[in-house]
């Protein structure tokens, strides 16, 4: 659909853009666009008569005229000094103003054309602060889509000057946002040198400057920089891509650290101390979340443009400023934080007018041309080395702004996920045999891996090669990098084999889930590959006692191949023209080339359209069933007899989904994809208007509330039902298309995730938060239904019988989904009489960093130096635990008779304690004091007494069959701990991972789940009695988080970690306590 728009040039300078009714969303968007400072329009409204009006500020002084004088104070001859002591900060202060608006360009997927001087605007309306004219962005959204950028010229020409040669021009590329950082610093050069480092240069020889580096500045200005500026200039503009800032917000650290004395880090994207960086973080969160008033007249709020005098402006007409009876004005500040356009790319938001007449100058009535186009080179297609978010930006912008806010980008930089590898690599399997760990997921190689001592069968490896790798950082299957595990040698090569996977693989696996990885699926693996020498995911574990091999893939006698452990199958030929793949990364060799050169290119032969194998297989929920339904090798002792699987299901989100999918059918209705729900507009968008006040004695959804703007509400969206918007910026139809959120329940503990994106209020152009704490909000509030029966209450006798009732109404799988035992859902209770005393309360926590108080941790032992004789660490990621006063006391009304473990889980419950629908681990026990009449262990002295484990000792469990031995029955032979990986308490146990896992606490999509409160009151209680009830989350639990960063601190003391602790202490200052729904009801007494 194409919209006619009119412009007139207005005698002040200033431009008054009308568009048609029905395009007020897309005013607001350019208005909006207009309060980052790009584009240049500060006024709007709605006419009376229909459509709507934009003022635009008049380009009356640009940078162009900053750049004549600060060439005319260094003398243009490179033989000055600048222009004398402190002339830089001029200089630098211009163009960190500049750099702020790169940075909320690229935080919004937006580019806005090549930086020319003559494209930096100093506003006359707010003291000289800069804004880009954004002409390219503008005129694409006017009639010309394209995918390019070219460029640039000083005057504003499209002709190529070498001065501000580009690596892009030079490649005969298009533009993009890494240009326009690399404008910037060939602008701050000019700016301090009085030219530019290609000056007096022909093309050739400019060019093959850039390739080795621009020369540094003259001795005598460099002599006059604060220290550290001269190498930040160099480093903007080094030959090496990977050396430059990867980010304008990275610029923008650079510039305002020189004016305040201290330049910025060398490059942000190197490994920085986890502490610094998490404090640095939460500053900015802290003032995202609590920005300073707006104003238009302050200078501290506003970068300038520097000058020495104002620009002249030309009388304006009265009455010629704005349209004479506009029915309703916009504030472009109020707009910039609710309808901001943002992460939809040039043409996914603005691509929807175009020009039908030139515009009117309403003094003059001489028409003014648009701006006229760029000329750019050809851009080659897409290699193996150029499938980051960052080479795919160009093209598709939105897509590439929203993966960099979800946490798929950072699967491989979660710290916690580093930190569990590692731990699982090191200390299972250690021995005096095996001193420096199994590295039982690791790759092995004969000649150094650990072996059992009784059978002489590999333990390095046995779990399954790569089995954490293969899909936190599945890039590595495209250009294997990780060295085999050494446990054995004390050399440095050995030692190196060790360490964790962040200080051994390459920037390209950092990632994580990227478009290069997604886009060369080419469908589930094949059934049997591995025995053809192909690439199977891990679809089996191997025994060291036994040397047998158990599948974890039961799926495939169905024909459903590669659901769990990375079942994907990688294919370059998706995304790359074979005729630049390497012959041995096109499938393993078993390509047909022919077939694959068949496919069709995209326009410009970027790279090619996706097969239609592929393309459905993306589609499906059986994509995500290859990472999120993860097995561990050995079997369960709960659910190899019931089931007869020899595995154990960590993770189990695609087949809770499959499940649910399955009742769906026979109900007759067509479930939803997990596609449908996490690359939509589900839950819903955040639309005009103020929520609802809260209803009294009703639940208030307020994580609903919480995640859209001031001024907007939440509205509610299907599954499925998805943005329209182009697939990429040269594209001209419009369509529903994915997006690229990925929009989860975490938000991402690694310093490396932007602050910017954590808490973000602003929305893109279809309504949906970009801050992944609000996307989290909507989601979560749209998770359940959570009522307090008042009406079902009552008092019988002194005892009180309180209702609570919640379901799973938001999702087609349980919750907690994914990793379900490190995700924490409880119910904080509180019950009050009318004198204000708390007569019961539970689940109340004061802080992010506050452990549930159902159980207490004594001690928790992160040191690996006890050990038994055969040097086996004891007691590793052990603790000494003791019940809390809000330990559950529920009795299960429903559900398996048999076993509290096993299906059907129960529904419905009477007691009281902690209602928490965390799923956790079992560990095979034996009871070592005395077994009462009814089979359970009890202590026999005051020491067995004084934990929960102290009764026990270690059972026999064997892997292969999940067989428990134990003087103890059915559930009491399994003892519940808290960590995936360690052992039965502070001192005792080996190091392993569990013998069980609980999977029947977390809600079933569906399902009403029903937990009767029956607390006694005392005799003085003093009626009404008020009950408040909150449902809420926390990411991980604080205890994790402590015992991980302590032992992280011991292993990088110890000199084991070579970039830092991969965990710290710090962290806990990034849980946080989310509230779902909140109600309050009174009771008559």
């Amino acid at each position: 659909m194409t919209v006619t728009a009119q412009r007139e040039v207005l005698a002040d300078g200033r431009e008054r853009w009308r568009l048609p009714a029905g395009q007020e969303a897309l005013a607001r968007e350019l208005l909006a666009l207009g309060a980052l400072g790009l584009g240049g329009f500060v006024e709007g409204g709605e006419e009376e008569g229909g459509g709507s009006w934009l003022i635009r500020e008049a380009a009356t002084r640009t940078l162009s005229e900053a750049l004549e004088r600060w060439d005319r104070r260094a003398g243009g001859d490179g033989d000055g000094d600048g222009g004398g002591d402190g002339a830089w900060v001029e200089v630098v202060t211009s163009l960190a103003g500049v750099a702020r608006r790169l940075a909320a360009a690229e935080a919004r997927g937006l580019f806005p054309g090549s930086l020319r001087p003559d494209e930096v605007v100093c506003s006359p309306s707010q003291e000289g602060a800069p804004w880009l004219r954004a002409d390219a962005l503008i005129s694409t959204s006017l009639g010309a889509p394209s995918c390019e950028g070219g460029g640039t010229s000083e005057g504003g020409g499209g002709q190529l000057r070498r001065e501000w040669l580009t690596p892009s021009a030079a490649e005969g590329r298009p533009a993009d946002a890494s240009d326009n950082r690399w404008l910037l610093g060939l602008l701050l050069y000019r700016g301090l040198a009085g030219h530019g480092p290609f000056a007096g240069m022909g093309l050739r020889a400019a060019i093959e400057q850039l390739e080795r580096g621009v020369p540094p500045l003259p001795e005598a200005v460099a002599a006059g920089l604060p220290p550290g500026l001269h190498s930040a200039l160099l480093r903007m503009l080094d030959a090496d891509p990977q050396r430059r800032p990867a980010s304008a917000e990275a610029l923008v650290e650079l510039l305002e650290g020189a004016l305040a004395g201290e330049v910025a880090r060398a490059d942000p994207r190197e490994h920085v101390d986890p502490k610094t960086a998490l404090r640095e973080r939460r500053a900015r969160v802290q003032a995202a979340a609590n920005p300073p008033a707006p104003t238009r007249t302050s200078t501290s709020q506003a970068p300038t443009c520097a000058s020495t005098s104002p620009a002249p402006t030309r009388a304006s007409k009265p009455g010629a400023s704005r349209p004479a009876a506009p029915r309703r004005r916009w504030s472009a500040t109020r707009l910039s934080g609710a309808l901001v356009l943002v992460a939809l790319g040039i043409a996914g938001g603005l691509g929807l007018l175009e020009w039908a007449a030139p515009p009117v100058d309403s003094s003059t009535a001489t028409a003014s041309k648009p701006p006229p186009g760029v000329e750019v080179g050809a851009r080659g297609p897409l290699d193996a080395a150029h499938t980051s978010p960052e080479d795919c930006a160009g093209c598709h912008p939105r897509q590439s702004a929203e993966w960099k806010r979800s946490v798929m980008g950072h699967s491989a930089k979660s710290p916690l996920f580093q930190a569990l590898e590692i731990l699982i690599e090191e200390q299972v399997g250690r021995s005096d045999d095996c001193p420096g760990g199994a590295g039982i997921l690791r790759g092995a190689d004969s000649r150094t891996a650990c072996r059992d001592p009784n059978t002489g069968i590999a333990i390095t490896g046995a779990g399954g090669a790569l089995w954490c790798a293969n899909c936190h950082t599945p890039r590595e299957n495209l250009g294997a990098s990780l060295p085999a595990w050494d446990g054995l040698g004390a050399g440095a090569g050995a030692q190196a084999s060790r360490r964790p996977l962040r200080d051994l693989q390459p920037a390209s696996t950092t990632e994580g889930i990227d478009c290069g990885f997604c886009h060369q699926v080419h469908g589930p693996v094949e059934i049997g590959g591995a025995r053809l020498g192909g690439y199977e995911g891990n679809p089996s574990w191997i025994s060291t006692a036994t040397g047998r091999t158990f599948f974890m893939r039961p799926e495939d006698r169905v024909g459903a191949a590669g659901i769990a452990n990375s079942g994907y199958q990688l294919d370059p030929g998706e995304l790359l023209a074979v005729d630049l793949l390497e012959p041995s990364a096109a499938d393993d060799g078993r390509t047909d080339p022919l077939a694959a050169l068949d496919r069709e290119r995209v326009p410009g032969g970027i790279h090619r359209r996706p097969s239609d194998d592929a393309r459905a297989y993306l589609q499906s929920s059986r994509f995500c069933g290859a990472c999120h339904d993860v097995r561990l090798f050995g079997s369960d002792a709960v659910g190899t007899p019931t089931r007869g699987e020899h595995f154990r299901r960590l993770r189990n989100a695609y087949s809770e989904w499959a499940a649910w999918a399955a009742d769906e059918r026979r109900a007759g209705r067509t479930p939803a994809d997990c596609q449908d729900c996490h690359m939509s507009s589900f839950p819903g968008i955040c639309v005009e208007g103020e929520a609802s006040a809260p209803v009294p004695g009703e639940t208030d959804p307020s994580a609903l509330r919480r995640g859209c703007p001031p001024g907007t509400h939440f509205e509610s969206r299907r599954p499925g039902e998805r943005p329209l918007t182009r697939v990429a910026a040269g594209s001209g139809e419009r369509r529903e298309l994915s997006t690229h959120y990925f929009s989860g329940v975490d938000i991402p503990l690694t310093p490396e995730f932007d602050a910017r994106y954590v808490d973000q209020p602003e929305l893109d152009a279809a309504g949906i938060p970009l801050g992944g704490r609000q996307r989290r909000d909507l989601l979560l509030g749209r998770s359940f239904r959570f009522e307090l029966d008042g009406a079902a209450a009552r008092i019988v006798g002194r005892r009180l019988e309180l209702p609570i009732e919640l379901e799973n109404t938001g999702a087609g799988h349980k919750i907690p989904a994914g990793f379900s035992q490190e995700r924490e859902f409880w119910v904080h209770l509180k019950v009050s009489d009318a004198s204000g005393r708390i007569l019961y309360e539970v689940g109340r926590v004061d802080r992010g960093d506050e452990d549930l108080r159902d159980k207490l941790f004594v001690r928790v032992n992160v040191d690996d130096r006890l050990r038994d004789g055969a040097g086996r660490p004891l007691g590793l990621f052990g603790a000494d635990v003791v019940d809390g006063p809000d330990r559950p006391q529920w009795r299960a009304l429903d559900g398996n008779p048999r076993s509290e473990h096993q299906q059907p889980a129960p529904t419905r419950f009477r007691g009281r304690g902690l209602i928490n629908l965390q799923n956790g681990f079992l560990r095979c026990v034996q009871c070592i004091g005395f077994i009462d009449g009814e089979g359970r262990c009890q202590a026999a002295n005051a020491a067995q007494a004084a934990t929960r484990a102290g009764r026990y000792a270690d059972g026999g469990f064997d892997d292969d069959t999940g067989l428990c031995s134990s003087n103890l029955g059915g559930d009491e032979a399994l003892f519940e701990t808290y960590f995936p990986v360690g052992s039965l308490d502070a001192s005792r146990g080996v190091v392993k991972g569990p013998d069980a896992i609980i999977d029947v606490r977390s809600a079933p999509p569906g399902v009403a789940m029903r937990w009767i409160y029956e607390l006694e009151l005392p005799a003085d209680v003093r009626g009404p009695i008020t009950v408040e009830a909150r449902l809420l989350f926390r990411a991980f639990p604080p205890f994790l988080i402590r015992a991980f960063a302590d032992y992280e601190a011991l292993q990088a003391a110890r000199g084991l970690r070579p970039s830092g602790a991969l965990v710290t202490r710090e962290m806990l200052d990034e849980l946080e306590v989310v509230e779902l729904a909140a109600v309050s009801q009174t009771l008559a007494p």
